[in-house]
């Protein structure tokens, strides 16, 4: 019994829900979709094959107007982000375990040797390479001159982009059982504040060239009987709106806090691995079972939420002009009014079972399959 319910908890973030283990299934039934009497987008720019990032997190990285892609079988290409034409292409001849950052010439990846490498964007040759406690969890991220990553055994390092050096590391205990992340953990603000989404529900602020913690701050508590039932791991990105801090926990609450001293403001009981964004006025939510939840993002009062797209493994969601955007596992983006909820477009991408948010850039997002599907939509 306890290895199935462990099943459960590793393949809940893909799956959209569990049930009982009574019922002899591990999936509910997708929601139907419901015809749509008028749509407004979101309209697809362009559509392209990328190398597939079949094991990891493989998001693409955005730089002055190009898109980085890293595929599971070390190879590389770079893309016009307006037109989705392919610049270039490289072949780094080792499998690769996460998406790509780039900066001043070098990209930045993780091998299948836990090993943290930066290359020429140019040939692909070695510039300089770290080996890591464990395999590299997420694409790395940049901060100046300093270049985050995240390991697999919740270690979280700065190294100098240029030499290669380890700038610091921090580690918080793990607890028995975590929640595999299907979005990334970390996010960047500006070039001094790092967030990260911890388990055992907590999130920190790190100071992101010195890694010193500024302060940290338990989203959920562990409650339940059993080790499965206390988990309660951060694992989508924390979200900073100029103001506050919110994050949301696996089985627990989504909270918002003081940016600058980690106080809670608000919580309220609401689960998920998928992830959530702020806009400054508004939390929006997408909880496990697809049902995304709005939030007014002074007082937590609960303004709205759509279940029509329950079960359907839908991503976190990002705005995209007036609206939400979000996509579901069965390949269809879905624009969501940021004032009621109601779905308001739809269109049908050739992607399949997205789970990671979509890149957002200005008025246009793009969206990342495992099977290397890229699409780039706007509103």
């Amino acid at each position: 019994m306890m290895r199935r319910l462990l099943l459960c908890a590793v393949l809940l973030p893909a799956l959209g829900g569990c049930a009982s283990w009574f019922e002899g299934s591990v999936a509910y039934e997708p929601t139907p979709l419901k015809p749509l009497q008028a749509s407004s987008g979101p309209r697809v720019l362009w559509q392209a094959g990328v190398p597939a990032g079949e094991r990891g997190l493989f998001t693409p990285y955005l730089d002055d107007g190009r898109l980085w892609v890293a595929g599971s079988n070390g190879k590389v290409q770079q893309l016009d982000a307006q037109s989705g034409r392919v610049l270039s292409s490289l072949d780094l001849k080792q499998p690769l375990v996460s998406g790509i950052a780039a900066d001043a010439g070098m990209l930045f990846v993780g091998s299948d040797r836990g090993e943290l490498l930066a290359v020429s964007a140019a040939d692909g040759k070695l510039v300089w390479k770290q080996t890591l406690t464990s395999l590299l969890a997420e694409a790395p991220q940049l901060a100046d001159k300093v270049l985050i990553v995240r390991a697999a055994d919740g270690r979280v390092s700065g190294f100098d982009t240029q030499s290669g050096r380890q700038v610091w590391t921090q580690w918080q205990t793990q607890p028995a059982l975590t929640v595999r992340a299907t979005t990334p953990q970390i996010r960047v603000e500006g070039s001094d504040v790092l967030l990260v989404g911890e388990a055992a529900g907590k999130i920190s602020a790190y100071a992101a060239e010195r890694g010193e913690l500024l302060w940290q701050a338990t989203v959920a508590a562990s409650r339940g009987a059993s080790e499965l039932e206390r988990v309660t791991d951060v694992v989508s990105q924390p979200m900073f709106d100029g103001r506050r801090v919110c994050a949301v926990a696996y089985q627990g609450r989504v909270a918002c806090y003081e940016a600058r001293g980690g106080q809670q403001l608000w919580a309220r009981d609401l689960g998920s691995s998928r992830g959530l964004y702020s806009d400054g006025k508004t939390v929006f939510v997408t909880a496990d079972d697809g049902v995304v939840w709005a939030y007014d993002a002074d007082s937590g009062r609960n303004l709205w939420k759509q279940d029509d797209l329950r079960y359907r493994n839908v991503t976190a969601p990002v705005k995209l002009g007036d609206n939400l955007l979000v996509i579901d596992g069965e390949g269809y983006a879905h624009l969501l009014s940021s004032l009621d909820g109601r779905i308001v477009g739809r269109s049908s991408l050739k992607v399949n079972g997205t789970l990671s948010r979509p890149l957002l850039a200005g008025d246009v997002a793009y969206v990342l399959d495992a099977e290397g599907r890229l699409a780039a939509l706007t509103k």
